[in-house]
């Protein structure tokens, strides 16, 4: 019997160097959540096939099958290059839903049930970069989160590390540029991007870019899952680096 609370939205082959990887959803019969995120948005995990992810991402060919070339993934040494290591912990949740799906048993293929994501906040990518799976694959899976939803009431965040890679451009207006740097906010700007930047306590915000309201520093007003500002289209969002 498979688990019902997540499916397989999507395997193939990584854009980025062609290893084999995979999206899982999640949250589809148990909501999960966190003090930034909050309740309600479904998770989606890309994750290397042959291998669990705290294993993976410790090694640069199969780590970036998923995350590319972020600077904060531990393949990439961040203590190293001055960069935040990731947040997500690879042993917890990814681990989790890999080890579900290896098993034989876990997670079933969407298939024809595209209508289990209907009108639910989505988060493209709870770990690995949504560059790496299908656009079409993005935009199915939008077209039942945006079912009759009026615009206000989408729900869907996502980023990308990869805004400057061919493979990632379809995804322009759809996710947020993750802007590590002023340099990479204004880059992305120009390239048609809406940036998300992390910045450092001593530097300056952006003027034309809002402070994350989910962060600490906006007094944590809201969670990701009401806010709905992080779809790519928005605005310019800007946090301190924690």
């Amino acid at each position: 019997m498979t688990n019902p609370n997540g499916r397989i939205l999507w395997q193939g082959l990584s854009p980025y160097n062609g290893e084999p990887i995979i999206c899982i959803v999640t949250g589809l019969t148990e909501s999960t959540s966190n003090s930034k995120t909050g309740e309600g948005l479904l998770q989606t995990w890309i994750l290397h096939q042959n291998i669990k992810p705290n294993e993976a991402f410790k090694i640069k060919e199969l780590g970036e099958a998923v995350c590319g070339d972020c600077c904060h993934a531990a393949f990439n040494n961040p203590k190293e290059n001055g960069y935040a290591p990731c947040y997500v912990r690879t042993y917890h949740a990814p681990r989790s839903v890999w080890e579900c799906w290896k098993n034989g048993s876990g997670y079933a293929p969407i298939g024809d049930d595209w209508h289990l994501l209907r009108n639910k906040g989505l988060r493209l990518g709870s770990f690995g970069d949504p560059a790496m799976v299908s656009i079409n694959t993005w935009k199915r899976a939008l077209e039942e989160v945006y079912f009759d939803a009026k615009p206000r009431e989408r729900r869907h965040t996502g980023y990308t590390h990869q805004w400057r890679k061919p493979f990632a451009q379809g995804l322009k207006g759809l996710v947020m540029a993750s802007a590590d740097g002023m340099r990479d906010y204004i880059e992305s700007t120009a390239a048609g991007w809406t940036p998300f930047l992390v910045r450092k306590a001593t530097e300056a915000a952006p003027s034309d870019a809002i402070v994350c309201p989910a962060s600490a520093e906006a007094g944590r007003k809201v969670t990701c899952s009401d806010c709905h500002t992080c779809n790519g289209s928005t605005k310019a969002v800007v946090i301190i680096n924690h």
